[in-house]
């Protein structure tokens, strides 16, 4: 008899301590809307709302945990928005620098990246700016060619004073 409690005792806790874990969400990529209100007030430049599968490619790419660390990004950033950005001007050597509105999506202290896809196949993404948003709420990028732009926040309680991420279990 004393078997068959120990049995049921151990099936209980296994089924208990495996409940958290399949209520967590999936790691998945979260959809995103594809209207954004990223806005910018430079000449020339136009911001537009992307397509829903730009926005699913974008979502699934940045949730990429290799990705973001081969891009030096923060791995507790989390996409804020994404953005079609379009410039009729001439383009100089040094690029163009284009200030973004993040009020929509960020606050004061967070920690936001501007990740940009490079417009020739394989269509790779690189950081062109990042900025722990001060009271104007704009992060800058320099940008050599115009595509699809994501923005990557990282919350104020993990940003450290010196604009990195904090560490998860110093808190340094």
């Amino acid at each position: 008899m004393k078997k068959l409690y120990k049995l049921l005792l151990a099936a209980v806790l296994t089924i208990a301590v495996a409940l958290p874990v399949m209520a967590s969400p999936s790691p998945e990529a979260d959809t995103i809307e594809p209207s954004t209100t990223v806005s910018t007030t430079v000449k020339d430049v136009a911001v537009e709302t992307p397509s829903q599968a730009l926005s699913d490619e974008v979502a699934k790419v940045t949730s990429n945990a290799q990705v973001l660390k081969d891009l030096n990004v923060s791995a507790s950033a989390r996409l804020a928005a994404v953005a079609e950005v379009n410039f009729s001007g001439t383009i100089p050597a040094g690029g163009v620098q284009i200030p973004f509105d993040a009020s929509a999506f960020a606050k004061k202290g967070d920690l936001v990246y501007v990740l940009h896809r490079q417009s020739t196949a394989p269509y790779s993404w690189e950081v062109v700016g990042q900025a722990v948003l001060g009271d104007d709420l704009t992060v800058t990028g320099t940008f050599k060619s115009f595509s699809p732009v994501a923005f990557m926040v990282v919350d104020s309680s993990k940003v450290s004073s010196s604009g990195g991420t904090k560490a998860p279990k110093t808190g340094q």
